[in-house]
Parts: C-alpha cells; structure tokens; sequence
C-alpha cells in the first residue's frame, strides 16, 4: 500500500482539480454544444470571391453590393479555420471604390440573433489603399489579434481557447494584379473530419494562366472526366427513381444532416421534395450545361471541384423564364467521385 506524504497529496489533488476544471471548461464551451456558425459578407463596389477553408461561398464580378448571412458548419473542422478574400482590380493597381467585409459568426443553434458572437472578420477597404499605394492600410479595419475563451461568452482572454490571427493581405497566386486577404481562427468544433477534407489532391495549377495554357492537358485529365459524372447524375436523375438518385448525394446529405443538426435523413427528404416538385411541373425541363461552359472552381487545397456556375444542373422553365438549380461540388477518393456538397 502506497501512503502519499502531504506534499504529494497535495500535488495530485492539484492536478486532479486541473483535471476537472479542463473537462469542466470544455462540456460548458459553447463551440463543444451546438454551435452555429455563419458567414456574413457586405460588399459594394468591390470585385471578389469569398471563401470559408479555402472553399468558394459567393464571388462578384460586377461589383453588385450584397449583404447576405449563411451558416457554414458544413465547411468547419476542429483546428484552423480561414476565412478569406480575393479582391480583383478593374485595372492594374485600381480596385476602384471597393468594399468587402467578411464576418465569421457562432452562436448556439436556435438561439437568438442576438447572441451570436464574432470570432473573425476581415475588410478590404479600397479607398484607403488607394491613398499610400498600401495593402496594410486596406486591411486596417479587421479584427485584430487575439484569444476569446469560448467557455466564457467568447470574451477577450490572454488564456482563451479560440486564436484568432491578425489579419494577412499579399499578392494572389491565381492572378498576379490580384489580392488574397485571409484570417485564421483555431478553434474546437462538435464536426467529425468531413470527408472533402480528407480528399485526394486534384492536379490543378495554382496559377489560371497555367491552366489557360494547359488547357487540353487539364480538359483530358480532369474536366472531361468529371463532365462525363454530370452526365451520369443527370442520366440517374431523369429515371425519377429516388432508390438510384439518392445514393448518388448520400455522404453530402449524411453530412448536413449532422451539420445542421437534423434527424438522419432529413436531408434526403428535403431533396427528394425539392426534386419531385420539378419533376411534377411538366414544363421545366431537366438540363446540364455545355462542357464549354464547365470553367472549373477548384478549392484552395485542390480537393474540393465545381464545374460551370451554380447553375450548372439546372430545371428550366422557359414559359416563364424561371429555374431551379442544384450546385454540385465533387471531390475524389482513391480514384472516384463523390458528391460532397
């Protein structure tokens, strides 16, 4: 039998008690319950793609001003998180009088809008590059440098769990005129590993001019390939057989599910209506776009791919110039594709 003296008595009741307050801490962090996370983007005047892990969410070449909120938990992992934009010039060195904000939001699923806390954001503001010529001017506005404790309302802590970067503006490497502005948070998340995350790297050029130039390589090796998918999900969809079909988007709708915190199958029943609804209006039609117009959007980490726009795959009504559309992301594993978002 081992007698522990006072001093190391003392010593395990210390570590016990750290021990305890650790687990403590964790079961009452609002990012280990049901946290929500949105992404928020104000924009005007400015030429951009927004994007969550290196992952599309909205781009603008037209300078259109949006101020649009949607949550991102499908797109988040435990670990560091980036937030980001590219902000594309009219001209060399002239981004005109544009502005984009990018706000990473939580808040505990259902709770009030009131509640939720900010836990990144990042500003390009035009103007006041235009004055020095300088990109940290540009930026200035972000959220700075610092750690908020997630187990105490997300409040600024020397000790709190979530990190959050300064701010980081530097010279895109998919366009030289360009501007890639990130942040990175670190934080815990509920998620598992999201399959895209674990995904075979696509050979895919980090400069579009080398994909210009290669054009024939990467149109035989991956963008003909993945049409040849669309294809496929388009042949299974006009079957109207929901026992082929729903297979087909079986990890992403799996994975919402848990994202969002549905019952299993929620997902799929909200796609089998969304479908049914355009099968059963006689005069939509069913299309996929021409490959010439599958321009591919390719994430950050080469994992994640989108052919063409949003729209891609899409029911059209022609009578009333109205369509439905179901945006595809795929990634691949071992050598085939899977429907991830």
């Amino acid at each position: 039998m081992t007698i522990l003296t006072p001093k190391f008595a003392l010593i395990n009741a210390i570590i016990l008690t750290l021990i305890l307050t650790t687990y403590s801490q964790a079961e009452d962090s609002m990012l280990t319950k049901k946290p929500y996370f949105t992404y928020r983007i104000e924009a005007s005047g400015a030429l951009y793609e927004a994007k969550i892990n290196g992952i599309l969410l909205e781009d603008n070449f037209e300078g259109n001003a949006l101020n649009f909120e949607q949550p991102v938990n499908q797109y988040m992992r435990t670990g560091i998180n980036r937030i980001g934009i590219q902000v594309y010039p009219y001209e060399r060195g002239d981004f005109g009088t544009g502005r984009v904000t990018i706000t990473l939001y939580v808040n505990q699923d259902g709770a009030s809008e009131s509640k939720k806390k900010m836990v990144g954001q990042i500003t390009f503001n035009a103007a006041e590059f235009f004055k020095n010529k300088q990109v940290s001017d540009a930026i200035q506005t972000s959220m700075p440098k610092l750690r908020l404790d997630s187990a105490n309302d997300l409040i600024a802590s020397e000790s709190g769990d979530v990190i959050i970067q300064a701010a980081v503006a530097e010279s895109s490497k998919v366009e030289d005129d360009a501007l890639w502005i990130y942040q990175d948070i670190e934080l815990d998340t509920p998620f598992p590993v999201w399959g895209f995350f674990k995904a075979d790297k696509l050979d895919f050029p980090d400069v579009w001019e080398d994909f210009v130039k290669n054009g024939e390589y990467y149109k035989k090796n991956l963008l003909t390939p993945l049409y040849q998918e669309h294809e496929k999900v388009i042949a299974t969809l006009k079957t109207q057989d929901f026992n082929k079909i729903l297979p087909l988007f079986e990890e992403r709708n799996s994975e919402y599910d848990i994202a969002l915190y549905y019952p299993e199958g929620t997902y799929n029943e909200m796609l089998k209506k969304s479908l049914q609804d355009d099968f059963n209006d006689k005069s939509s039609e069913l299309k996929l776009n021409e490959s010439k117009y599958a321009r591919p959007t390719v994430s950050d980490d080469k994992g994640l791919i989108r052919l063409g726009t949003s729209a891609m795959i899409r029911f059209v009504n022609e009578e009333h110039s109205l369509y439905s559309k179901y945006p595809i992301w795929f990634y691949k594993k071992d050598g085939k594709w899977i429907i991830s978002r």
